[in-house]
């Protein structure tokens, strides 16, 4: 089980897959990565069980929920996000 409170973020994949489908429910990889460092909370994901969820706000104070892997070295990899 992953500490929360704990872990680090060593990077952010970036690639155009991620950003078109963030794009198409209106966000953008910059203010989604800005979830990861103001208070959230995760769940793994009942689907996939290589995914998490990421409730957690922007610095704006938008709340987005978020679809992620953990990679090695502690690499997320979003996979998809939207408005709470």
């Amino acid at each position: 089980m992953v500490d929360w409170r704990r872990v680090i973020f060593s990077d952010f994949e970036d690639d155009e897959e991620i950003r078109e489908k963030l794009h198409a429910h209106g966000l953008q990889l910059e203010e989604v990565v800005q979830c990861f460092y103001n208070p959230f909370q995760v769940k793994k994901n009942k689907t996939f069980g290589d995914r998490y969820q990421l409730i957690g706000r922007t610095d704006a104070g938008r709340k987005l929920k978020i679809i992620f892997q953990l990679r090695f070295g502690n690499v997320v990899r979003i996979i998809t996000g939207w408005d709470v």
